[in-house]
């Protein structure tokens, strides 16, 4: 069965630092290798805005296991459905977007978890519970202690209930959005404007208070950087950044005129 190397880390158990991930929502294996060959923490498999189906969900937490790189899915949204699917493939746990008050948080919760943590729908012939050659028991119990349970902080709404949003048992990280968050407070996009980042600094504390981690989305390396001496617990950005700057950079570099004197 799985450890969560994400979780072991937040939790201080195993390394503990600034967690990296990267949200990778193009079916694609071999970049979940990538970056697992290339030292991220996270694989954040995105199912919310990437085109992925579940055989391509279930193959690539294959290729993040393989790879020693921890893999998260975020789903659609907050439906258990939605979750349960994600955790029968073998995700390690979920991203889930847009949570906004207390009863979604503990909807989310009760999806991921096995009773009595919560109210996740027990089958054993699932690639999770290894096709039923484990036994129940251990399996529920080693599943609850390892799953991670990540929600999204990126709307108005949801800073307005944040207490009791993390007041919910079993909330392992509070995820900040920046551009939704700067969307929904009316600052269209402008993630460095002052009351902006006064809510991120706001969520921080509060998760803090809850003992809650707190992850953050940036779009480059200086981001990340910045955003560790913050405090961040765990940072991310999306693969097509990389791609896009990687890119970017090669062609600038390889087009450049050497100046001969």
């Amino acid at each position: 069965m799985f450890r969560n190397q994400l979780k072991a880390k937040l939790n201080g158990i195993s390394s503990p630092d600034t967690a990296f991930g990267v949200f990778i929502g193009i079916p694609s294996t071999q970049l979940v290798e990538i970056a697992g060959y290339n030292g991220f923490d996270v694989v954040v498999i995105d199912n919310e805005h990437g085109m992925l189906s579940a055989e391509n969900i279930e193959h690539m937490v294959i290729a993040a296991e393989l790879a020693g790189v921890t893999p998260i899915v975020r789903v659609v949204n907050s439906d258990p459905a939605e979750i349960l699917k994600v955790m029968d493939r073998g995700a390690h746990g979920v991203h889930v977007p847009q949570v906004n008050s207390k009863e979604e948080a503990q909807q989310v919760v009760n999806a991921v978890k096995y009773p009595p943590a919560g109210k996740r729908g027990a089958a054993f012939s699932m690639r999770a519970a290894r096709y039923g050659t484990v036994p129940v028991a251990d399996y529920l119990k080693h599943a609850n202690e390892q799953s991670l349970v990540c929600i999204h902080i990126e709307s108005k709404e949801a800073l307005n209930n944040l207490d009791d949003i993390l007041s919910v048992p079993g909330i392992d990280m509070a995820y900040i959005g920046p551009t939704d968050l700067s969307v929904s407070l009316g600052y269209e996009g402008s993630i460095d404007h002052p009351e902006v980042l006064k809510a991120i600094d706001s969520i921080q504390v509060t998760a803090q208070n809850h003992g809650v981690k707190v992850g953050i989305h940036t779009k480059d390396s200086r981001g990340a950087r910045s955003r560790k001496e913050w405090g961040a617990d765990y940072v991310c950005l999306t693969v097509t950044s990389l791609l896009n700057q990687s890119f970017s950079d090669y062609i600038k570099g390889a087009k450049e005129t050497t100046v001969k004197n």
